[in-house]
């Protein structure tokens, strides 16, 4: 990993994985550093963009979080809560990106990324699909699949079935590259 890539995630490690999804920001990381290799992203933006974009979720309490996992949430608490993770996010990769002197035109594109990565309907940018699609890739990996399982008290046969539906709505994943990595992963889960 570049250096400057190191500093944003020794800054943004404190707060990592704060949504009972431990290992989310590392294998995310990983998925985006392969999707910049296969899809020729710009790792300047990707990476940093993807070490940050959860970090708003340390600045949330516990019991909203869990809203996200309650069956009976509705969609406009969960789009709500999301945004305030986005925007926690945005604030605090803002400091982070500033004391690490980072470049302020890749800086503005990583918060934009950030700032409705989430929420937003279709993807505007290669980097920002990257960096979605990278996100959603925990779902499918093992971590993430059990993880959700837990939270969302779903039978392995279920939450399979849900990320296959998910899998097979439109523009749910930017790149080809990410839908041949969830099909992997998912056969992988199904076993």
């Amino acid at each position: 990993m570049k250096a400057i890539f190191q500093q944003i995630w020794d800054l943004a490690f404190p707060y990592q994985d704060k949504r009972d999804d431990n290992g989310h920001a590392k294998i995310t990381l990983h998925y985006a550093e392969k999707l910049v290799e296969l899809e020729n992203g710009d790792e300047n933006v990707v990476i940093p963009a993807i070490i940050l974009h959860d970090i708003g979720w340390s600045q949330l309490p516990k019991s909203t979080i869990q809203v996200l996992f309650d069956n009976d949430s509705t969609e406009d608490e969960i789009f709500s809560i999301r945004l305030q993770h986005q925007n926690e996010s945005v604030r605090l990769a803002t400091d982070i990106l500033t004391d690490v002197g980072y470049l302020p035109d890749l800086s503005k594109e990583i918060l934009e990324i950030i700032s409705e990565h989430d929420t937003r309907k279709g993807f505007i940018l290669k980097n920002e699909g990257l960096v979605r699609d990278a996100d959603k890739l925990w779902r499918f990996s093992k971590v993430g699949f059990e993880a959700d399982i837990r939270r969302f008290k779903d039978s392995k046969e279920l939450h399979c079935n849900k990320l296959e539906t998910e899998l097979n709505t439109k523009n749910y994943l930017y790149s080809k590259s990410a839908r041949q990595i969830a099909l992997k992963e998912l056969k992988v889960r199904k076993l």
